[in-house]
């Protein structure tokens, strides 16, 4: 289950939503801890060379020093640590770490990433540690450590239901993300998703791996101990999943995390997803149409998406 309090807990200066704000060197230095805290490796190489291991963090002398200056056994005192932060991702994105898992093996893999430079510069740079969990994954697939069909899957529904929970949640908080990474770069009137509201296309057989892996989860769950069993019950053999029919579905947050899941036509994802970020009437148009759809029907189909609420225009500049 979703909660956001441990990312508030983790994120301490989100006060900011802006990854570009400034901000003072005590946050700076927050953020070099956070890092420290998770990864023993960073801490060798900030004790080993402070200069070398931070450059291109803005953290003055003094505080350098005083990082410097407890034992650095310290570091890694609580080394259960990067276990709890990892259960709390895996709770959010429990049918792609299984299946994660599952395809190789080792949860070394999934720990390694609180080691990664994404880890890193999320924490640096106001990022949220789930979608830099779900970047680590997809950073997988293109690297060709991870292929499994089952698991990108899995991976594109939740990482989608992750964004958009954060989407909502930043803008209640009054940062409209789609809106502000635009902002001095377009004017005008613009069609754009509402907060969170976003639109993907699955390979059909999707939800059934979904439902899938949650029922072996369950069963799982009822005896921890059976992990050591030969005869311990495995996730296979996993639903068929047909690329050739893809379905279409659009998401919807709500409070506290849920995300609302309905089956779309083809036509209305592709629209929606277009307007994940503001473009103009022409630019929906172009897009659309490099994606086959008629250009007569975007205006239409655009239209209906803003009067069920899902799209909404705004004026820029």
């Amino acid at each position: 289950m979703y909660d956001p309090s441990w990312e508030e807990a983790l994120f301490v200066d989100r006060v900011s939503l802006d990854p570009r704000a400034r901000v003072t060197p005590f946050v700076a230095m927050q953020r070099v801890v956070i890092r420290m805290l998770f990864d023993p490796a960073f801490v060798d190489r900030v004790y080993a060379d402070a200069n070398a291991a931070l450059t291109g963090v803005d953290l003055e002398p003094e505080l350098v020093e005083q990082l410097l200056s407890n034992d650095q056994r310290l570091w890694n005192a609580d080394r259960l640590r990067r276990y709890r932060a990892l259960k709390i991702l895996l709770d959010e994105f429990k049918v792609a770490s299984t299946l994660v898992l599952h395809e190789c093996g080792k949860l070394e893999f999934l720990d390694a990433f609180f080691s990664s430079d994404i880890f890193h510069a999320a924490v640096q740079e106001r990022g949220y540690m789930a979608l830099a969990f779900v970047k680590y994954l997809e950073d997988a697939f293109e690297a060709g450590t991870l292929s499994s069909r089952h698991t990108k899957a899995a991976l594109q529904l939740e990482g989608e239901m992750a964004r958009s929970r954060r989407e909502l949640r930043d803008a209640r908080r009054g940062y409209d993300r789609a809106i502000r990474q635009v902002e001095g770069e377009k004017t005008g009137e613009h069609i754009v998703a509402q907060p969170g509201v976003r639109a993907t296309i699955l390979p059909r057989g999707t939800l059934d791996v979904i439902q899938h892996i949650e029922q072996y989860l369950f069963q799982s769950s009822q005896v921890p101990a059976l992990a050591l069993c030969d005869d311990a019950p495995t996730p296979d053999p996993l639903p068929a999943l047909d690329d050739a029919n893809p379905v279409a579905y659009l998401l919807e947050p709500e409070t506290r995390g849920k995300v609302d899941l309905s089956g779309i036509p083809l036509s209305f994802a592709k629209i929606t997803a277009i307007a994940v970020r503001p473009v103009t009437a022409d630019e929906m148009r172009t897009r659309a149409s490099e994606q086959g759809i008629e250009a007569n029907d975007v205006d239409d189909l655009a239209g209906q998406l803003i009067d069920a609420g899902v799209l909404r225009k705004v004026r820029l500049g």
